[in-house]
């Protein structure tokens, strides 16, 4: 598909706020969309999609329905299960983006670490392990601490563990269910992320590399551009651009690095699909993460990721409380010259949940991380 008419319909697989973001994008070119919810509350993509579908994400016959009612189908996470991706390409080809192959390279930590290194991409040194002895076996060779991680699922500091040393080892490698990998401990400087969109024809562009910020495995901020050398921007951009190409991947990905002082980079995660790393792109870019997905999924052209201003900065706007969510002082954060507010329209807050994002635009970065980091102490939600 290279042309959009008033009856393009895009299905979304999973409705919170990067379904959400990217309906609200869709909605722009005139698309429709349609997605498949799994939550019984009113979800954020409901607010704003053409039309919703309740089901299970674990329900094939259901989703395949769903799949029927739609031109084009794209996924918010990457949690659904292969052999349902499998079903969507044999009964609709072409209709599923990323599709099903590209899936089955990166559905877990396992294969999609492996996927990269065999693609010549240098990876965190990791070794897939079945038991406490294989994780010591691990730290003879990489010493501890380790970080010991569920192959599928994790997010947020969630199904991983750092053991600092043997007498963890059994305690924490209880806790954790499912396939498990164990990943060496880079002692890096900084978390670097990248977006890179790519559209069925194979048109690729950019984003600027973003230093992603985090707390408690929870990321706060999102600095851009960079502050990093031109060689290492090159390698970083290399080095995801050749990921994207090895898995055959089309829409907006987001790859994760951890650079260390000596300069060596590492890509430790990817995701395929908008992330968090990049809302700052709605305000912050030419064409946001969400406009860039559209297009891509609809093999139409890409648009330009050129920095509106010199200078980017994001504040995740994370739960501070258990109840219903309520921003407070509002006023402070849209009062704000060149400060874009978003919450994404879930009504119970929960502490350390994303509720919403702050973007600020600007030209003296030590000024916007002070007006951002008093925002940070102050607010509740």
């Amino acid at each position: 598909m290279n042309h959009i008419n008033s009856q393009t319909v895009l299905g979304i697989l999973g409705s919170g706020q990067l379904s959400r973001m990217t309906a609200l994008a869709a909605a722009e070119l005139g698309i429709q969309t349609h997605v498949y919810c799994n939550e019984s509350q009113t979800s954020p993509a409901e607010h704003v999609a053409t039309k919703t579908f309740k089901g299970n994400l674990s329900d094939q016959e259901s989703i395949l329905k769903f799949c029927e009612t739609c031109d084009i189908v794209t996924l918010e996470n990457e949690f659904i299960n292969q052999n349902i991706l499998d079903a969507i390409d044999n009964k609709f080809p072409n209709k599923l983006f990323p599709n099903s192959k590209t899936f089955k390279h990166i559905g877990d930590k396992i294969s999609e670490k492996e996927s990269f290194r065999n693609a010549g991409i240098k990876v965190v040194p990791f070794m897939p392990v079945g038991s406490a002895v294989e994780v010591l076996d691990f730290t003879k060779k990489h010493g501890f601490p380790v970080v010991l991680k569920s192959s599928k699922g994790g997010y947020d500091g969630y199904g991983n563990s750092t053991i600092k040393n043997s007498d963890e080892l059994e305690e924490k490698f209880s806790k954790l269910k499912g396939d498990l990998l164990v990943e060496a401990f880079i002692p890096y400087e900084k978390e670097l992320a990248i977006l890179i969109a790519r559209n069925i024809s194979g048109e690729i562009v950019h984003y600027p590399v973003a230093h992603t910020i985090q707390e408690n495995h929870i990321c706060h901020f999102v600095s851009v551009p960079a502050d990093i050398t031109y060689l290492v921007e090159k390698e970083l951009k290399e080095a995801a651009e050749k990921a994207m190409i090895a898995i055959d991947a089309v829409g907006i990905f987001a790859f994760e690095f951890f650079l260390t002082k000596n300069g060596e980079l590492y890509l430790n995660e990817s995701a395929p699909r908008p992330h968090n790393s990049g809302h700052y792109t709605i305000e912050g870019c030419s064409t946001s993460q969400f406009h860039n997905h559209v297009r891509s999924v609809l093999n139409l052209p890409l648009g330009s990721t050129t920095l509106r201003k010199s200078d980017v900065l994001m504040l995740n706007l994370l739960g501070t409380q258990n109840g219903l969510a309520e921003l407070m002082p509002a006023h402070k954060f849209l009062l704000i010259q060149d400060g874009h507010l978003h919450l994404y329209g879930k009504k119970d807050s929960k502490i350390g949940r994303k509720m919403g994002h702050f973007t600020l635009l600007g030209e003296d970065p030590n000024e916007m991380i002070e007006i951002l980091t008093k925002l940070k102490s102050e607010y509740s939600l």
